[in-house]
């Protein structure tokens, strides 16, 4: 997972967020954080953003270039959490998390740079930037549901209706996802699947790093995905859900 980064658009100041790092936020595939985004826009729920060339980095220290859509300005914001809601309704407050540490960013920059500030100034977060995430999920409810249901069929076990777990109140110890991966014996790439795929309950402390899992919901997923798996046998070292995928479970391996 790469760190938050701030991008300001040349010219405009204005903050962005690229469907990579949206894919990041919520542990979903860049292509289908791609897909949600023009199957939206189609049907107008979302307004198309504009695809950019980006240079990044690869695993031989080489500049690849990738074309990527990007979130800019209010618009981008309020389009953003609308691609959320319908990926991964319980991550809607971490990408809010999100924009809010970008803007952070932002003004902390501005204050480094630009001497003629007052010292009296003071920068102000969107309030209403919360609210975004409730207002935008009641108008555009019926039509994401519609679209999730062209191009998803949910498991037998996840069709009881179910609070997203991101706002769930439910009690107990609350830890970071590297402890629960320690304790359940998996890894913190399968906990923070599990977090989605099994609705377990978990709290925002401070942006996707400060991410709070709770413990007794997440050795419950974990048992629950271990009794629907098969177990490694002959050559193949992993166990194999027919939803989740493949998976290591390192109790294996002590």
């Amino acid at each position: 997972m790469t760190e938050p980064t701030l991008t300001l658009v040349s010219g405009t100041g204005q903050l962005s967020m690229t469907h990579k790092e949206i894919a990041e936020l919520v542990n979903s595939r860049p292509d289908s954080v791609k897909r949600t985004i023009e199957r939206l826009a189609e049907k107008g729920v979302i307004r198309l953003p504009p695809m950019v060339v980006c240079g990044r980095i690869n695993n031989l220290g080489k500049e690849q270039k990738e074309s990527v859509y990007r979130f800019e300005g209010e618009q981008g914001r309020r389009d953003s959490i609308v691609v959320v809601a319908q990926l991964c309704p319980e991550f809607t407050a971490l990408i809010v998390d999100r924009w809010q540490e970008l803007e952070k960013k932002k003004q902390a920059q501005i204050s480094a740079t630009s001497a003629s500030v007052q010292p009296n100034t003071v920068f102000h977060l969107n309030e209403g930037i919360a609210q975004i995430a409730r207002v935008v999920a009641e108008a555009t409810a019926s039509a994401t549901m519609k679209a999730m249901a062209e191009v998803i069929t949910l498991p037998a076990y996840q069709t009881e209706p179910a609070t997203p777990a991101y706002f769930s109140h439910a009690e107990g110890e609350y830890v970071p996802v590297s402890k629960a991966a320690w304790e359940t014996g998996l890894s913190d790439s399968t906990c923070r699947k599990l977090i989605g795929f099994f609705k377990v309950p978990v709290r925002s402390n401070g942006g996707i790093r400060g991410l709070l899992v709770n413990l007794p919901e997440m050795k419950k997923a974990a048992d629950k995905l271990l009794r629907e798996s098969t177990a490694p046998a002959g050559k193949r070292k992993r166990w194999s859900h027919p939803q989740f995928g493949n998976f290591t479970y390192y109790a294996d391996l002590i």
